[in-house]
Parts: structure tokens; C-alpha cells; sequence
């Protein structure tokens, strides 16, 4: 029934519609794009993008972001994979993505989901009128709403799945990402850099609210447009808990982003590249690691650290911590660690509540809400 599932409950089977509706067609407008339905622009991410000479003759544009759009061209898989593969492999060879492998999983998502260079979310488009993107892999995979079940058969064939390594490894790809864009130049834009790699809530907040933390821009001076660093930050949380050396060189490449990154755009894309080579080696590659509900906790503390710290007031942030605590909460009743018990299910959901709407976000809500949780944890 994955068809069905996808049909009547997954969001990306309207994808195509969306750009119907008049609030596209005037995004569409703004931009010089003609018709949302037929710009190029819209199409990469809600539509199946095909040349014209691979279509067959089913190939419907309205279909939307369809079965083809994750799991590879049908034309090897679609009448062997119903029988069943021995291994992941012979999957692979017949043209199935590996959608049940989690970097894999998140680099595909995260190519719409972040933008890519294929893929493109720019300023641009945002002032046009298109909301800011936003993804975390576990969360996203559970709202998408899986189409499989992960029984014994499943596991037996594709590995126990974790929420908390979907959540680093869905991060360590939103950072990678964000770093291999940076340090090939996408973020030069002529006298503006393309803004849509920076922080929007660094401009787009009430003028009342005191937001000058300087530890925020690794204390460059007050009005310094930080990087859309979310990711980084996060995964030196995680690496701290996981190797403490390992999480001081993390730290001091983010510093070098600003402090020498800033300099000039060729300094930028330098300290970009000398941390992504970080990532790479040292950090994406430990990923897989199992962490025990005691560490778990200590990295959500860390995140909360962090949220109640220099990114205090920061909405993007805000979204990323509170599904955080929901995903590596879900990930300590897994491993027995449900000592947080209903009372962090609560805080949690006063976290969420906070985030409902970025034109509402009011940050003295959401710090009381971060330390009634921090509390839970230090319990």
C-alpha cells in the first residue's frame, strides 16, 4: 500500500498542485518566471524533472514529487523489486536510490529541503514569498509519513534504526551541504552576497528586542550577519559528548569561519573548505557511532546549552532544538533512559509551542520554555 500511503497522506504528492494555487503564480510573478506550473525554477523541487527523451509514456509532470523523485528511475526496479532482493545491493544495481541509508537519505532530502546547486533557494525566492526552508531527517521521515514498516524482516535486512544517529547524520549533511557551497563561491552575489547561506533572523526581528550576543558571531562586532551555522553548531554539541579534542577543533574552525573567514570572500571560502575537510574525515565518518542514554542526555543538554546561550532568540535555532528534544527524547526511551518521564514530554511540547509561528516567536517564552527542560535534564 506504499502507493496509497503516499497518495492520501504524503505532503509531496500535492507538491505539484501547489504551484496552482494564486499565491504561487504571483511568487512565480515577482520573479519574472512566468507560470509557477512551468518555470523551471518551481518544477526542480515539486515536480519530477525529466528530459524529455527519458519520460515514458506514464510520465505525468502533475505527478508531483512521486515514487521516481526518491527512489531512482523505475525503468531497472519496477517489476523486480516486487519479488523481492536477496541483498541491497542487487536493489542498488537495478537503479534503487539507498533511501534506507541515512546520509543517503538526508544528502537527497536536504538537496530540496536546504537547496543545492541543482536546486537553488535563494533570497530571492524567499522575498517572492516562499517560506524558509527548514528540515531535520528523523522528524521529517516520521511526518512524511513512512510508507514501510520497521519490523523484524525489515531490520533483518536494513539495520535497527536509530533516531539519534538519523539526527546527526542529518545534520552532518545540512553542514556539509552549507560548507560545500560556501567554499565553491555560491555565496557571492555581486555587491550582496546571496543572503539565503546567512541567518534571516539576524535581520528579520523586531528592532525592540536586544539580540547584540557577541558570542553569536564568535565576537565580532554587533550587526555581523552570522552564517545559516545552525548544523555546525549542533554537531559540536554531539562531538563534544562523543570526543572532546575532536569537538575543540570543531569549535576553532567555526571560530576561523568568522575570525579569518570574514575577512574576504577567498578567506571564506578557505576556512569553509578547512572545516568541510573536518567534517569529512574526522566526523561524518563516526556518525554511525551508538550513543547510550547517558551520553544521549548530555548532548541534549549541550543543544539546550547552546539554544539558551550566544543563539538565544535565533528562530531557526528555536525549530532545530525543539526537534532535538523530540527525536533524542524518543531516542532515550529506546535505551531505557525514560527517567525524563512525562515531565519532559511536557517541556518538550512547551518547546514546540514556542515555534509555532515565526511572526509570534517571543524569546522570553521560548527561554522559559528551555529552562523548564534544561531542569528535566539536570534532574
Amino acid at each position: 500500500d506504499e502507493y496509497l500511503i503516499w497518495q492520501r497522506k504524503d505532503a509531496h504528492a500535492g507538491s505539484y498542485n501547489t504551484l496552482l494555487e494564486p499565491r504561487s503564480n504571483e511568487m512565480a510573478r515577482r520573479l519574472g518566471w512566468g507560470e509557477a506550473a512551468k518555470a523551471d525554477g518551481c518544477l526542480a523541487c515539486h515536480a519530477d524533472v525529466v528530459d524529455v527523451t527519458a519520460r515514458g509514456p506514464k510520465w505525468l509532470v502533475s505527478d508531483g514529487v512521486g515514487c521516481e523523485v526518491c527512489h531512482g528511475a523505475a525503468g531497472g526496479w519496477i517489476d523486480t523489486h516486487v519479488d523481492g532482493y536477496k541483498t541491497l545491493q542487487d536493489a542498488e544495481a537495478d537503479g534503487l536510490y539507498a533511501t534506507w541509508e541515512p546520509a543517503a537519505r538526508a544528502q537527497l532530502c536536504l538537496s530540496c529541503h536546504q537547496g543545492s546547486r541543482e536546486r537553488p533557494m535563494t533570497h530571492a525566492i524567499m522575498a517572492a514569498g516562499h517560506p524558509p526552508l527548514l528540515f531535520e531527517l528523523d522528524t521529517f521521515a516520521a511526518l512524511e509519513p513512512f510508507h514501510h514498516d520497521v519490523d523484524a524482516d525489515y531490520i533483518a535486512r536494513k539495520g535497527a534504526q536509530d533516531p539519534a544517529r538519523h539526527w546527526i547524520v542529518g545534520q552532518a549533511g545540512a553542514a556539509d551541504l552549507l560548507l560545500g557551497a560556501i567554499e565553491s563561491g555560491q555565496h557571492r552575489k555581486g555587491l550582496m552576497p546571496e543572503l539565503a547561506f546567512f541567518d534571516c533572523d539576524s535581520c528579520h526581528h523586531s528592532m525592540k528586542s536586544e539580540r547584540a550576543v557577541a558570542a553569536r558571531s564568535a565576537g565580532l562586532e554587533p550587526g555581523t550577519v552570522p552564517l545559516a551555522d545552525t548544523s555546525l553548531v549542533l554537531i559540536g554539541a554531539w562531538t563534544r559528548v562523543i570526543d572532546p579534542a575532536l569537538a575543540d577543533r570543531w569549535q576553532a574552525g567555526w571560530r576561523a569561519l568568522y575570525t579569518q573567514g570574514y575577512a574576504s570572500d577567498e578567506a571564506l571560502q578557505r576556512e569553509a573548505r578547512i572545516l568541510r575537510a573536518l567534517l569529512k574525515s574526522s566526523i561524518q565518518p563516526r556518525t554511525s557511532t551508538t550513543l547510550n542514554a547517558a551520553q544521549l542526555r548530555r548532548v541534549l543538554g549541550a543543544v539546550v546549552a547552546s539554544a539558551a546561550g550566544h543563539h538565544v532568540g535565533d528562530f531557526r535555532f528555536a525549530e532545530q532544538t525543539a526537534m532535538a528534544a523530540l527525536v533524542l527524547g524518543s531516542a532515550l526511551d529506546e535505551r531505557g533512559g525514560a527517567s525524563l518521564g512525562g515531565e519532559r514530554k511536557a517541556a518538550v511540547d512547551a518547546l514546540y509551542e514556542t515555534v509555532q509561528d515565526r511572526d509570534r516567536f517571543n524569546a522570553a517564552a521560548y527561554r522559559q520554555a528551555l529552562g523548564r527542560l534544561q531542569a528535566r535534564l539536570t534532574e
